[in-house]
């Protein structure tokens, strides 16, 4: 079945790349390929099996989390001027990366409208502006559990989101750390209002941490969405839009096909002829068939839907901060992401100095994460 995945997943990325076919499609599509090769008339049942309390734990936690990040873009004025009262340079790192936290597609955009006064007195540049907001935006793309990718790879995995953060935390800190690396000399100490006292309007990010270690997390983001509409008296408009946002067609096909895709991997053994074959090179495996999946499609979960089943056995622990920072990576450079295409249009940024930026920092991870990989299994 190896050679029926290599060629279902060269589909998905041709497909994907040619901008024809959207990356739900050809997910789907690729899917029930592998499915009915794999099982013939038995694909049924394997599709059956996929509908799980597992997926309804993903599905649900998901669709609250983006209503609850629908809401709180209406806050993003306050976190601002929250974080601005750390400083100017903390705040061009911190409020791009706080707005991270928002789980919406595209939402580097936000972030860009909201920190751009900031970047403009310190007199940045177009590429400079962009590398900095595009990047801080997604460093929380291995940690936070409101993230798609997270609840893809509990669910492949079989762990909690915590025990994925767990392991996956030190990609998080490497993407980081390049970020501050690449843009620290570019900040400068201006002057810049800010009040502390508007930190608050991040209350309800801090309440689902602290509910997800009482509760399931379903439970944790439904409450606190709950709440948030009642403290703030949503209206019946703004109630119904975020369930819009939240109920998005696109993204939820990705996700319900990510997961079917994972249980045909797991009940074809597929993982542990991949294994086989890879032998010594599984480490660099690791590391860059995450990457070549997400630079392919340009989606910040989709290597994890797609990369991760198939090599689940050999990212069971600390090596899943390597497939996290290859996936990473791949997303942030390519062209297809829509927050880089989104970011680099708002500030009219050149391409090629941005990517030259981005390659910067992105041998800054490709060095951390092989001195990781060195110190963890050597």
């Amino acid at each position: 079945m190896l050679l029926v995945f290599l060629a279902v997943v060269l589909f998905i990325i041709g497909a994907t790349l040619s901008r024809r076919v959207d990356v739900s499609i050809s997910l789907a599509a690729g899917a029930v390929a592998y499915g009915v090769a794999a099982f013939g008339p038995g694909v049924l049942a394997a599709t059956a099996a996929a509908f799980n309390m597992s997926m309804a734990y993903v599905l649900t936690s998901l669709i609250f989390a983006m209503a609850l990040g629908f809401l709180l873009r209406e806050q993003k004025t306050r976190i601002a001027s929250g974080l601005s009262a750390l400083g100017a340079r903390a705040a061009a790192f911190a409020i791009p990366a706080a707005i991270g936290l928002l789980p919406m597609p595209g939402g580097a955009y936000v972030s860009a409208v909201v920190v751009d006064p900031l970047y403009d007195k310190m007199g940045l540049k177009s590429h400079q502006k962009t590398f900095l907001n595009y990047w801080m935006r997604h460093i929380w793309i291995p940690v936070w559990p409101l993230f798609q990718g997270v609840l893809i790879t509990a669910a492949v995995l079989g762990v909690s989101v915590w025990q994925v953060v767990e392991w996956a935390w030190p990609g998080a800190l490497f993407a980081a750390a390049a970020g501050v690396a690449v843009a620290a000399s570019l900040v400068k100490p201006v002057p810049v209002a800010g009040d502390p006292r508007d930190l608050t309007a991040l209350w309800p990010l801090a309440a689902v941490a602290a509910l997800s270690f009482l509760v399931p997390l379903p439970l944790a983001v439904g409450a606190v969405y709950l709440a948030y509409v009642v403290v703030n008296n949503v209206g019946r408009d703004q109630l119904a839009a975020s369930l819009k946002y939240a109920l998005n067609p696109r993204i939820l096909a990705i996700i319900v096909f990510s997961l079917v895709f994972a249980q045909y991997i797991k009940e074809s053994g597929l993982g542990a002829q991949l294994a086989q074959a890879l032998g010594p090179y599984s480490g660099l495996a690791v590391f860059l068939i995450p990457f070549a999946v997400g630079l392919a499609t340009g989606v910040e979960f989709t290597f994890a839907g797609l990369a991760f089943p198939p090599i689940s056995s050999l990212i069971h622990g600390p090596a899943l901060a390597l497939a996290f920072a290859g996936g990473f990576l791949g997303v942030m450079l390519s062209p297809a992401h829509s927050c880089f295409v989104l970011t680099r249009e708002y500030y009219q940024a050149d391409v090629g100095m941005v990517y030259r930026l981005l390659a910067k920092a992105t041998a800054a991870v490709v060095a951390l994460s092989a001195a990781y990989y060195v110190l963890i299994f050597y």
